[in-house]
């Protein structure tokens, strides 16, 4: 293998400056420092490695595959360099590519559990949930108590069904690490999924005084309160989460929803419109704005709504007409505002909640 430059060898204050830069997460300023750090010690394979997961924090996969080939290319030894560029290659659904690079990570050191655990990741994003399983045990087998990996298990466990085990799973990584917010997540996730909103309220609480302006996380947290016709709460949630994420057609939509249950019926399809500027091509969208036309009297504007709708969603019923619903006075209603007077569509018409 090629010499490695290291900042232990040749003095490099940008190297030094980038790690402290990406210890604070502040990765954009990491990248800087270790650009100038590279250009001068174009052999840093440690340098190409740490950009790298800096370009992985940022979601910039590409080129954080890029950057750990680099790392390889003057560190050809090193397991930690192809477990890194097979996780990014797992990342763009480039399997072929992460196998071989986890496989390569397994035969530097056979006892590297996350190179085990990445292949589980791949497996599962593959759907192939039982081999995927069959490999975070071989992972736990070399590292018992690694969270994240319990996590990542128990998530496959949810994908078999076998919601007792995930719970148990995620119930032993939070014991084993009780500030890793992803188990908190995943955990409120399943309770989610097992119709427990009670439950996942909890989880997510604990997960966002870990990461308060997680946006995803408040998405969340707003839709178990929607579900739990606790319009104010989840209105609040999605408006924190916008703060975040303003370009976020579904926020708004989700938005929309709460303040259609609180009544703000003009402010409702200010929202829906945000919506659909950002994306026009949701069906839902417009069956929501034509629920809304509906309640205005507007019916030829909400005839038009419902046939964009079915323009981009064909499973919708053929004849939608909205009507009252006498059962629900205070305006909350089951899972959707929309009546389809027929009964000819069983499914949610707005939209179902699931966890996301």
């Amino acid at each position: 293998a090629p010499t490695v430059a290291t900042a232990d060898t040749v003095q490099n204050p940008a190297f030094e400056k980038a790690v402290q830069s990406m210890q604070a997460k502040n990765y954009n300023d990491a990248i800087k420092s270790f650009d100038e750090a590279i250009g001068l010690q174009e052999t840093n394979a440690k340098a190409y490695n740490l950009r790298g997961q800096c370009f992985f924090a940022l979601k910039q996969y590409k080129l954080a595959v890029n950057d750990f080939g680099e790392a390889i290319r003057y560190d050809d030894d090193n397991a930690e360099n192809y477990l890194w560029r097979g996780s990014a290659e797992v990342k763009i659904n480039d399997h072929v590519s992460a196998v071989k690079d986890f496989e390569k990570a397994i035969n530097l050191d056979p006892k590297l559990a996350k190179a085990y655990a990445g292949m589980g990741d791949s497996l599962r994003a593959q759907g192939q949930i039982d081999l995927a399983l069959a490999q975070y045990n071989k992972a736990l087998s070399a590292s018992p108590k690694d969270a994240e990996i319990l996590t990542k298990r128990a998530d496959a466990y949810i994908d078999a069904g076998n919601n007792d085990a995930a719970i148990k799973d995620y119930n032993f990584a939070i014991q084993i690490a009780p500030d890793y917010g992803t188990a908190y997540i995943s955990r409120g996730t399943a309770f989610s999924g097992l119709q427990k909103p009670e439950d996942a309220l909890k989880d997510y609480d604990k997960a966002l005084a870990l990461d308060p302006t997680n946006s995803d996380l408040l998405k969340k947290r707003g839709h178990e309160y929607f579900k739990l016709k606790n319009a104010k709460e989840a209105l609040e949630d999605y408006n924190d989460a916008l703060k975040q994420d303003p370009t976020s057609a579904q926020l708004y939509y989700h938005r929309a929803k709460a303040l259609m249950q609180l009544g703000s019926d003009g402010e409702a399809m200010a929202s829906l419109e945000d919506a659909l500027r950002l994306d026009p091509n949701q069906g839902n969208f417009y069956l929501a704005r034509a629920f809304l036309w509906h309640k205005l009297g507007k019916s030829i504007l909400a005839h038009e709504d419902i046939k964009r709708a079915q323009f981009f969603d064909p499973t919708l019923p053929k004849e939608i007409k909205f009507e009252n619903d006498p059962k629900n006075p205070d305006r909350y209603f089951e899972e959707t505002f929309l009546q389809d007077t027929n009964k000819t569509g069983l499914k949610d018409t707005s939209e179902t909640l699931k966890p996301q």
